[in-house]
């Protein structure tokens, strides 16, 4: 039986986890949290992160990482991108030349404005094989075996038709990509507009001006994507207008609820309080305003979204700077 490590024992890494399991591979799953990895022992199952969800005996918990790692060529990283990099450093001392990595985070670190696969270059190793799995899959579906198609971005074609087929079955579909950088730009920055949907909603707007945002927001991901060397085709996939419709409409994205609360007037830290989680959203609307910054660029969704989390302005902040803007096309007037 083929073996991989998954790092990261939250809902994502955990139903990702399940897919492998199901496909007759043993996941050695690496667990920060020492309860969390107890219990998957004892009773198969992740009540924390994926509750009600019966996790097979193929899926192996420990909190030893270089366990985990030991026996696997192939790395899943399912880590929040605020907390990647420490893991990252605690993971090199047991990197081996032949591992090669698949991303499951979805952001932008802070300060760096570094993407996962380039928090990998940076903290592991630059020749790294490595892809990226994103798009359009709640953690509950996909654990629940509901049928998903995502884009599935490697660095080469080789080892991308390699993990599709390692990957795909008769519920889970991975569409093949060599946008990596595009993928990455897409999962991270739908987040933020949904934040900008999910305001939208608690303020009490109707669809008319959701449909506006969405659309607008989806105009400044493909700036930032080619900004950053994507290609402007990736974010009309699965791993962009996909993953951005079921993150900004879908019932259980965090973000959107996330973004609702505070449309209705909560703050961050009542919210995190209440939930105990503040979403990826608002960590890459961080790193956006701080990439807005440093380019100078005209992004007034993203901004907006900023503003209105950091500085406690309101949402119609963001909408009056949308309608006041200048006149501008969609098409190009000969």
């Amino acid at each position: 039986m083929k073996q991989v490590a998954m790092i990261g024992e939250g809902a994502w890494g955990t139903a990702v986890a399940t897919l492998l399991a199901n496909n007759n591979i043993q996941v050695n799953l690496w667990c920060y949290d020492e309860q969390v990895c107890d219990e998957i022992k004892k009773n198969h199952s992740n009540n924390r992160y994926l509750p009600q969800v019966p996790l097979s005996d193929r899926i192996k918990p420990t909190h030893d990482l270089a366990q985990a790692l030991a026996e696997s060529e192939l790395i899943f990283e399912a880590i929040p991108v605020q907390y990647m990099r420490s893991v990252l450093e605690k993971c090199r001392p047991h990197v081996r030349s032949d591992h090669k990595w698949i991303v499951l985070s979805k952001g932008i670190e802070n300060n760096s404005l570094l993407l996962p696969t380039q928090l990998i270059d940076e903290v592991i190793v630059k020749t790294a094989h490595k892809a990226v799995l994103v798009g359009p899959s709640f953690a509950s579906d996909v654990a629940t075996q509901q049928i998903t198609a995502v884009t599935l971005a490697a660095t080469d074609c080789e080892f991308g038709l390699m993990l599709q087929k390692l990957l795909a079955n008769n519920y889970f579909r991975p569409y093949l990509s060599l946008d990596v950088i595009g993928v990455q730009i897409g999962g991270a920055l739908k987040n933020v507009i949904a934040l900008a949907i999910g305001m939208l909603d608690g303020a009490g707007y109707r669809d008319n001006v959701k449909a506006f945002v969405l659309s607008r927001g989806l105009h400044e991901m493909m700036i930032v994507s080619q900004l950053r060397g994507g290609r402007p085709e990736t974010i009309y996939g699965l791993s962009g207008v996909g993953d951005l419709v079921l993150t900004a409409m879908g019932a259980r994205s965090r973000n959107r609820e996330v973004g609702k609360r505070i449309g209705a007037g909560q703050t961050l830290e009542t919210i995190l309080y209440e939930t105990g989680y503040i979403p990826e959203g608002v960590n890459t609307a961080i790193s956006l305003h701080q990439l807005i910054e440093q380019f100078s660029l005209d992004l007034p969704v993203c901004k907006g979204v900023f503003e209105v989390l950091m500085h406690g302005k309101k949402i119609e902040t963001l909408l009056a700077d949308l309608m006041n803007r200048p006149l501008e096309q969609e098409c190009v007037v000969k």
